[in-house]
């Protein structure tokens, strides 16, 4: 074997060991920008404020810091399914707020309603 043959084998050999290395997938931007919006958006309405909004909260965090660490090590793909669960986590906090929030008007408005006599009651 000619000494070009084996430079050109290592050579090869090297050059597919870098590409394994970091032949992985990067993360989806547009997902991580998304999921980050949805977190953003779920803290702004005060998901810390509601324990049931608080644990998807939390939840939607560690997913983006998992995506992230999957994306820093080449495996992108799996990563960008932690950013589609962290949007959706995300975006349950905020539902679940909103609806709290919905509760409580509607009882406001029910006390207010039977505070100044309520409807009329049928007679039976």
């Amino acid at each position: 074997m000619s000494a070009y043959q084996q430079f050109s084998g290592q050579l090869w050999g090297a050059l597919a060991l870098a590409v394994s290395a970091c032949g992985g997938t990067a993360l989806n931007q547009s997902k991580l920008a998304k999921a980050q919006t949805a977190l953003h958006a779920a803290e702004t309405l005060g998901a810390e404020q509601d324990p049931k909004a608080k644990q998807s909260l939390q939840a939607a965090r560690d997913q983006i810091a998992q995506a992230k660490r999957l994306g820093a090590d080449g495996d992108g793909d799996v990563g960008d399914l932690y950013l589609d669960r962290a949007t959706a986590d995300a975006d349950l906090a905020s539902q679940l707020v909103r609806t709290q929030a919905e509760i409580r008007k509607a009882q406001e408005t029910w006390a207010k309603s039977q505070a100044l006599g309520g409807p009329a009651q049928a007679q039976p």
